[in-house]
């Protein structure tokens, strides 16, 4: 049903070659995404022989580090029965204090067949996971990650011209990258700031090509840790992950950390929930503006944080793209419509005006 799309996604998004090796991971969160795997699994073969995938049990949160059978898979039993050894691996699951660099070491020194292409379409996001910051950054895989995704994406937001979302996407990261600080308002009472000093934005454009890229699927924005202690305000949001609001709520930022969430509303109980099991989980830890034409839906934060003009701010774990806090929780909130000022020493820019990217 969807086999001229998947191929698009594996010939234009990741560039798959015959002669490289593919593995595929999916949880079992949702049937139609355990349904899917069949028709990615089919068509990979077309191209490649050297193809296997992890069916694994839900983790039921975005952030976590994927259960051992998916680093067996991946790595081999060599290197991960080490990491058990030493007691290691159990503390990287956990996103427990560990020594990267010993893990990193044995890793490298024991990893068989090391997959060259990764699609992570588990409904629960591995996209800010030391697993791929690992497969990327060491091993040079390149990483498609697809949390929340619905077959319907391949109509819109993954029927771009992704060339044009790339050029987008880097031109903007430049622009945040340059920047030591942002404001961003909405009109739904947002209003915060923060500092972007010393961190390097990153382009998810869609085009996985060279060792190394990684980004979501579908792809389309610019995004940056903010200094973690730096932020100031107030976010309202009106969608949680996955559906819109009853009410909308609003995090109160000090110090970088959500102090206060005010508004009654259910998925309030379950921030505070993450927050009693998860401390660190308060600090922000993305500012990301969507750069997708084709991305509409509002309702699944996959897509809506790709929308063109509009803004997310995440709190959670950051340490795999340029930030500092290791937690086991990952989650972006998008603001419609939105203003955004960013600056230096000497130099502001109003980036975004009701939405219009301004140029």
């Amino acid at each position: 049903m969807y086999e001229e799309h998947i191929y698009r996604l594996y010939k234009v998004n990741m560039d798959l070659k015959q002669e490289e090796s593919l593995l595929l991971l999916v949880d079992d969160e949702k049937d139609y995404l355990v349904e899917l795997l069949e028709e990615f699994l089919e068509v990979a073969k077309r191209i490649t022989t050297k193809v296997r995938y992890v069916l694994y049990a839900s983790l039921k949160s975005h952030g976590k580090e994927p259960p051992e059978e998916v680093w067996r898979a991946t790595f081999g039993g060599k290197a991960i029965d080490l990491l058990k050894e030493k007691g290691l691996l159990e503390k990287l699951l956990n996103k427990e204090a560990y020594p990267e660099q010993e893990v990193i070491n044995i890793i490298k020194e024991y990893a068989q067949d090391v997959p060259q292409v990764v699609i992570a379409f588990s409904y629960y996001s591995t996209t800010h996971t030391f697993y791929r910051k690992l497969l990327t950054e060491v091993f040079g895989a390149r990483y498609a990650s697809m949390p929340l995704f619905d077959p319907d994406m391949f109509e819109g937001p993954m029927s771009v011209d992704w060339n044009l979302v790339s050029r987008l996407s880097s031109d903007i990261a430049d622009i945040l990258t340059e920047a030591e600080w942002a404001i961003v308002k909405g009109e739904e009472g947002t209003s915060v700031e923060f500092s972007l000093q010393g961190r390097k934005a990153i382009a998810d454009t869609g085009l996985f090509h060279t060792r190394g890229d990684f980004g979501n699927l579908p792809a389309g924005e610019a995004f940056i840790a903010p200094l973690e202690t730096s932020a100031y305000g107030k976010l309202v949001i009106t969608y949680g992950p996955d559906r819109r609001l009853e009410r909308p709520i609003s995090l109160k930022f000090k110090d970088g950390a959500v102090e206060e969430i005010d508004g009654f509303e259910p998925y309030r109980y379950t921030l505070e929930d993450v927050f009693k099991k998860y401390e660190n989980a308060r600090f922000i830890a993305e500012f990301g503006i969507g750069t997708n034409p084709g991305a509409k839906r509002a309702d699944n934060v996959l897509e809506a944080e790709k929308i063109l003009g509009t803004i997310h701010i995440a709190i959670g774990d950051n340490h795999t793209f340029g930030g500092i806090n290791r937690v086991p929780f990952h989650t972006d909130y998008v603001v419609f419509r939105p203003e955004v000022i960013v600056g230096g020493k000497g130099w502001q820019k109003r980036l975004l005006e009701k939405g219009k990217i301004c140029t």
